[in-house]
């Protein structure tokens, strides 16, 4: 199946008739918001590749270029800014994806779209010579993370980390941690997750250990 097939073959984000659902019979009812519910597994796994695709086509493009920034009146200039002004809640889930796009060329396409974005972000960890391999596509379809980074650790000699999460406090304090991981990005970081190592390197820089203020 062709990307544009994928892309037009089904159209699962509209949702059904909710008052129709309940009033509809029972076994009607099961069959189609089970057939839902399955679309939406679909989109959720491709959504990461496909606006990685689409941020890898406006970048080499200079599609951008042909987009109005509002706020000067006149056309974007760069692909930063585009990106940015356009996407403000979003646009560093999309330079993840194009990251990820990118350097999984050697990948078809269309194999990327079955790869959740947990496994993508590690696939491109991954040896370019390992990574094309079936075994390991197939694996990064199918395998949850963790064990995926199993297996590329064991078998294909690999050094993947499994990611640690992070325990969350009261909602006041976890606005005081958004604002600040705004600002690391603002700053250079460009994932949430090199925002949290610089906060955090920053840290221990300002206010280092006895020992090492002894060294």
């Amino acid at each position: 199946m062709t990307t544009c097939a994928i892309l037009h073959s089904e159209n699962p984000l509209q949702a059904p008739d909710w008052a129709e659902m309940r009033a509809e019979a029972q076994e009607v009812a099961a069959k189609r918001l089970t057939a839902f519910l399955k679309g939406l597994d679909g989109v959720e796994k491709r959504v990461f590749a496909l606006r990685g695709m689409a941020m890898l086509i406006v970048e080499e493009r200079e599609l951008y270029r042909w987009v109005v920034d509002e706020e000067v009146g006149d056309y974007y200039v760069s692909f930063d800014r585009w990106l940015k002004q356009e996407f403000p809640n979003s646009w560093g889930y999309c330079r993840d994806a194009l990251r990820s796009v990118k350097e999984l060329r050697q990948v078809p396409f269309e194999d990327l779209l079955q790869i959740k974005r947990c496994n993508l972000e590690q696939l491109r960890q991954v040896s370019s010579n390992v990574r094309v391999l079936p075994e390991v596509v197939r694996a990064a379809k199918t395998m949850p993370e963790r064990d995926f980074i199993e297996k590329m650790n064991r078998d294909h000699d690999q050094h993947l980390e499994v990611k640690q999460p992070l325990t969350m406090a009261p909602a006041e304090d976890c606005a005081e941690f958004e604002a600040a991981i705004k600002r690391a990005m603002e700053r250079g970081a460009t994932t949430r997750a090199e925002a949290i190592k610089d906060i955090s390197l920053n840290y221990l820089l300002d206010f280092p250990a006895e020992e090492e203020q002894t060294a």
